[in-house]
């Protein structure tokens, strides 16, 4: 019979407790400044973060939140010659999604504004490399050189500002651009139309509303599939459910109940709540998220946020991340469109 000490979840629950409890005696002995440089990182030692087999975000949520907490983490901040970088190898990845590469690219462009770059290894497996590829993702780093990657023909992530609130001349023409090409897509059809755009605002607009990021940026991102175009919106900033202001009386009533993250954000969506800045109105963006999606104009709608991912399409997929494991520190948005969401708009 197998003894409990030589059990794996014995070394493991041991080896963490270890491993605590050396940290915390660490930081108490060596917390003057006398012993502030005796546990200094050895010279020209490279963290790496790794991402998981299965980098995908929809599919496999807790290791690719674990791994974008790593990503994140400012004790894996490398430098070298007063250049501070983070070391990340997607090279043993054999999965990967659109929604993964949208949080990516906006991660990366957060780090960037901080002044630390991501460097790394790209995946060994060719059909993950080819999605990389095709998903536009390379069109917002350089390679060797300091030389941009070609722009994708199928993919499209745009970043935009959101510090004013309005579009930018340059910024409307870039959605009604992208509208185009949708609707040619969609439709065989190069024209625009506006209740795509509408449909966008009012998810981008929910994003500026409850982020806080702080380097003010909300990324789209666009996906061609054969018949039908995967949208994404990504705001790296506070999430939802981390700006969200609930009255007293519903918290406690909430709390007495014994309510879910997830039945609290689903709440959000329904207007049970009010807004991080609680002005009158601000929150009808969430409720008219979710009447696009039951009236189809929309579909498979994904919502990220904090310690909760909502799937409104399989409620069954829905969940609330336990205590203490990765969350998302930010706001993520994925759905669908298809030829008969546009007959859906009236848009045809």
């Amino acid at each position: 019979m197998k003894q409990l000490y030589t059990t794996q979840e014995y070394k493991f629950r041991n080896t963490k407790k270890i491993a605590n409890s050396y940290k915390s005696k660490r930081n108490k002995k060596y917390s003057s400044s006398k012993f502030k440089n005796k546990f200094k990182r050895p010279r020209n030692f490279i963290i790496t973060v790794y991402a998981p087999s299965d980098f995908r975000t929809i599919d496999n949520p807790d290791e690719c939140l674990l791994c974008f907490r790593q990503m994140r983490d400012l004790e894996n901040i490398n430098k070298i010659a007063r250049k501070s970088f983070i070391e990340f190898s997607m090279e043993f990845i054999t999965e990967i999604d659109y929604a993964t590469i949208s949080i990516l690219t906006s991660i990366s462009d957060d780090l960037k504004f901080k002044k630390i770059n991501v460097r790394g290894t790209f995946p060994k497996n060719p059909r993950c490399l080819k999605l990389l590829i095709e998903s536009g993702f390379l069109a917002h780093i350089v390679g060797k050189n300091n030389r941009k990657f070609p722009k994708s023909a199928v993919s499209d992530l745009i970043f935009f500002e959101k510090g004013i609130g309005v579009l930018t001349a340059k910024e409307n023409k870039k959605i009604s651009e992208l509208i185009k090409n949708v609707m040619n897509h969609l439709t065989g059809v190069h024209k625009y139309c506006l209740p795509i755009k509408t449909i966008i605002l009012e998810i981008c607009g929910n994003s500026i509303e409850w982020s806080g990021t702080q380097n003010r940026q909300w990324l789209l991102g666009v996906q061609y599939d054969s018949e039908k175009v995967t949208f994404t919106v990504t705001d790296v900033g506070k999430g939802i459910l981390s700006t969200l202001h609930r009255k007293f009386g519903l918290i406690l009533k909430d709390a007495f109940m014994g309510k879910s993250d997830s039945a609290i954000l689903a709440g959000a969506f329904d207007q049970k709540y009010g807004s991080s800045t609680q002005e009158e109105n601000r929150n009808k963006g969430l409720p008219a998220v979710k009447t696009r999606f039951q009236d189809g104009s929309i579909k498979s709608l994904k919502v990220l946020s904090n310690n909760v991912i909502l799937d409104f399409e399989n409620n069954e997929r829905t969940k609330t991340f336990q205590k203490g494991s990765p969350r998302f520190k930010g706001t993520f948005y994925q759905w669908e469109m298809t030829k008969d969401c546009i007959h859906n708009l009236n848009a045809v």
